[in-house]
């Protein structure tokens, strides 16, 4: 996927004739019952690995998730693979891929097309994929994105690290309901527009950021 093909084509992208805008306040709201209810999650959360802890390693050492929230926003699809190689941590690596432009008219679209890819590591203060987590990742993104909360559009390279937090409830043994938030920041090569579809340039160079990187509200499958 190269985002620059798509910039100044009115007919070109995904055309979906919908307006999928979703509010981040339920997403919020849920996780905000999370940290409500976490004194009571961790009166039944060990302090401790199990007796067995031993053969839980090894029965345990991937979990694979999916974002909900990923899917909420616009479609973005997305995989992640966590591998444990400590009782308290764990390697990661996933992606994200979305490349689809939402349309009202030809003149009227908007769009947060991106690849993602990133690795990192997460630490767990009582064992692996079980109560709170701190993450670290390098990311690498090629995006494109403009005309949800302004005209302008940006597309570009970016290259970054990234933080993150987050709470892992057990639903059973190899299911986890996973949530979090994070950011991430660093320098992008871009170029910017207008508009999504008029393709006037408006500017182009490299700059530093720091922007929001997920909400987490994740379904994880431990194996």
């Amino acid at each position: 996927m190269k985002c620059s093909s798509r910039i100044g084509r009115g007919t070109g992208g995904a055309g979906i004739c919908l307006t999928p805008v979703v509010s981040p306040g339920p997403l919020l709201w849920l996780l905000c019952a999370l940290l409500w209810l976490t004194p009571l999650t961790a009166r039944s959360q060990p302090a401790f690995p199990p007796a067995d802890a031993g053969s839980l390693e090894r029965q345990a050492r991937f979990a694979f998730s999916q974002n909900l929230a990923d899917y909420l926003f616009l479609g973005t699809l997305n995989a992640e693979l966590q591998y444990s190689i400590h009782r308290s941590w764990t390697l990661l690596g996933g992606a994200r891929y979305n490349n689809w432009t939402w349309r009202h008219r030809q003149d009227s679209q908007f769009e947060s097309r991106q690849q993602t890819y990133y690795l990192g590591v997460r630490w767990w203060p009582w064992y692996t994929y079980s109560g709170w987590w701190l993450g670290s990742r390098m990311q690498y993104q090629e995006y494109n994105r403009g005309g949800i909360f302004s005209p302008e559009t940006e597309e570009g390279d970016a290259f970054g690290v990234g933080l993150s937090g987050g709470y892992s409830v057990h639903v059973n043994r190899w299911l986890n309901v996973n949530f979090g938030i994070g950011g991430w920041g660093g320098l992008t090569r871009y170029v910017s527009y207008a508009c999504p579809y008029c393709g006037k340039r408006t500017g182009e160079g490299t700059k530093a950021f720091f922007l929001p990187n997920e909400l987490l509200v994740a379904l994880e499958l431990i194996f």
